[in-house]
């Protein structure tokens, strides 16, 4: 019954992994909450060890070790294999996904990190949960659950602390070596990569060296605690032992804030594979707008990530028609000729338009009224009520991503026109927002081979013990 149980509950658990990471697709993987099943789901361990190993405790079953033919210590080695077996398992359940997401956008550098990132995180987590788990032996899991938790919560919320103080440069500060106590802030400079801030630290080798105490402490404080310290139902420690428990916790959790390094002085690696692109602020206003076939500019005009009302967004190396409409900075009260548009795409973003279209007649041209002074500024520098649009048919293909989603390809359109004899040229720069559009789709499909996995395990055993 029990183990029927247990496949189940690890196929939930890992079917919940694998929604959380496939959501990511709809946003960008590595920036989004693909990070959240490398981060905070090893973090998890820390309450799940705890209680793994004080449930035993909690409903007596420790007692029968004191009198069965089998060694203390080979049980808690059990146990402890058992947890580092389940830790395994999540891992080999984010594979699949990996490989979809390699094989559409490679391998980028955070993703390397990340992938030795989990298992040193896990391997630290179940250390620190197993420690926690052998000091409580009271009759209920409450304690050792809440405590775990806790710690849980420190350790997820000591990173974004941590970035945020680098990227102030504070790193060195006391509230930034406070930040060290979390492991996931030591893998992290360990490692040599950052989330989101520009700094890393230069050098290493103190870091190593907390992470390795901390591991190997935890661990050996715990097996200590639980073979000597420990009888069969109350805790047995001399005074000597009882301060050697606490000094071992306090340095444990004091070492890496002292001993670990903070020197942020070396430029953190690019997170992905996207080439070198210039700001573009999703808040501004563009003169460029896209829209379907015979379709009106948006309401609000306009945007420069031009689908950004649209959903889904563009699939990558799949044709897209639409129409750009081109807000030329002029009144309608003025003549344009001599109108010629061109239309480039950037970072692998191909755009193609036919060439009559981008050479349209005066009389071809449109207008369109702006509200609330929203229009492009003119010649003069007012900004126009009533102005021309030139609209162009194009055909985009976004290729080569360098993510499965929230991948902004710039797009640039120029034009050369002459109002009343008088030539001028003309300048925007806006981005479409595009996806591997059957990413989710695979990614989706591959998150399901484990828990079907366990799911099948769990209704063999229910069959065979019903």
């Amino acid at each position: 019954m029990r183990g029927r149980f247990a496949w189940l509950g690890a196929g939930v658990v890992l079917l919940v992994v694998g929604c959380v990471a496939t959501v990511g697709t709809q946003d960008t993987w590595l920036d989004g909450y693909g990070v959240i099943a490398y981060f905070l789901v090893p973090l998890a361990f820390v309450p799940l060890a705890a209680v793994f190993l004080a449930s035993p405790r909690a409903n007596r079953f420790v007692e029968s070790l004191f009198t069965a033919p089998v060694e203390r210590r080979d049980w808690l080695m059990a146990k402890i294999l058992v947890l580092f077996t389940v830790a395994a398992a999540y891992y080999l359940a984010l594979v699949p996904m990996v490989l979809v997401y390699v094989h559409h956008v490679g391998v980028p550098p955070l993703l390397q990190k990340l992938l030795v990132w989990a298992p040193c995180l896990l391997v630290v987590s179940i250390s620190i949960g197993t420690l926690i788990g052998v000091l409580f032996i009271g009759e209920s899991i409450a304690a050792p659950a809440a405590t775990g938790m806790g710690i849980l919560l420190a350790y997820a919320g000591f990173v974004p602390l941590q970035e945020l103080l680098v990227a102030q440069g504070n790193g060195a500060t006391r509230t930034g070596h406070l930040t060290l106590a979390s492991p996931a802030v030591l893998l992290k400079n360990a490692f040599g990569f950052t989330l989101a801030v520009g700094s890393i630290p230069a050098t290493t080798i103190r870091t190593w060296i907390s992470l390795l105490a901390v591991v190997i402490g935890s661990l050996v404080l715990a097996v200590w605690v639980f073979l000597r310290a420990q009888g069969v139902e109350t805790w047995e420690a001399r005074r000597g032992q009882r301060w050697t428990v606490a000094l071992g916790i306090a340095l444990i959790i004091v070492l890496p804030v002292i001993v670990a390094d903070t020197n942020y002085d070396k430029p953190a690696p690019h997170a992905t594979n996207a080439p070198s692109i210039q700001r573009l602020f999703a808040r501004a206003g563009s003169s460029l707008a896209l829209t379907r076939p015979g379709g009106q500019p948006p309401a609000r005009c306009c945007s420069t990530i031009l689908n950004r009302d649209e959903w889904p967004p563009f699939g990558t190396d799949e044709p897209t028609r639409r129409e750009l409409l081109v807000l030329l900075p002029v009144d309608s009260t003025q003549r344009v000729s001599d109108l010629h548009i061109q239309v480039a795409g950037e970072n692998g973003l191909e755009v193609t338009a036919d060439l009559d279209k981008l050479a349209p007649a005066p009389q071809a041209l449109e207008t369109h009224t702006y509200l609330n002074d929203s229009g492009p500024a003119a010649a003069d520098g007012h900004h126009v009520v009533t102005g021309w649009v030139a609209r162009v048919p194009v055909t985009l293909i976004p290729t080569k991503p360098w993510d499965i989603g929230g991948v902004r390809y710039p797009l640039r359109a120029t034009a050369v026109y002459q109002v009343e004899g008088d030539s001028r040229t003309f300048s925007a720069r806006a981005a479409v927002d595009a996806q591997v559009s059957k990413a989710i789709y695979e990614m989706g499909v591959a998150s399901l081979l484990m828990p079907l996995v366990c799911f099948g395990a769990a209704l063999k055993r229910w069959r065979r013990t019903r």
